[in-house]
């Protein structure tokens, strides 16, 4: 008896180990390793010497006159590169969940100012990082606004 409750436990010692390892959070950034795997990322990014961020007020999705400005300076670049990458990103109020739809919001915002300006859809990618991926880790106001934000990156 005491044998086969040594056997039992040397089998099911290492099955749940196993199994606590491969436990993950439900957002992670493995999540995004399709979005990470595609060809563009592995191509050289284009320099434009323009700001690349695009800033938003807090829990807001909507461009700002000076965002749009701002944007409208990327169009003739945007025109000529193979794809652009807009990443949305967040500060760290609100729920992952909250955060990762907002970050798309602000993306896709960024996006539709672009296609109005005449930039191909096809090649433009979306990605919200929510807050996973902030500028300043501090939990400050002026932390806050370096975290809302749009990254534009043309390859």
């Amino acid at each position: 008896m005491r044998l086969s409750k040594s056997f039992l436990l040397l089998i099911l010692i290492p099955f749940i180990a196993s199994c606590a390892t491969q436990v993950s959070d439900s957002i992670s950034s493995s999540s995004y390793s399709s979005a990470e795997s595609d060809e563009y990322i592995s191509a050289e990014k284009l320099e434009t010497n323009l700001e690349d961020l695009i800033y938003f007020e807090f829990d807001k999705a909507s461009l700002s006159a000076d965002s749009k400005a701002l944007i409208s300076n990327y169009v003739k670049f945007a025109k000529n590169a193979k794809a652009i990458r807009l990443e949305g990103h967040c500060d760290e109020r609100g729920t992952r969940e909250y955060n990762l739809a907002l970050g798309e919001k602000r993306a896709i915002e960024v996006k539709n100012y672009l296609i109005i300006k005449g930039v191909s859809s096809s090649k433009i990618k979306v990605i919200s990082y929510g807050e996973e991926k902030p500028i300043d880790i501090n939990s400050s106001e002026s932390a806050w606004k370096k975290n809302r934000r749009v990254e534009i990156s043309l390859f």
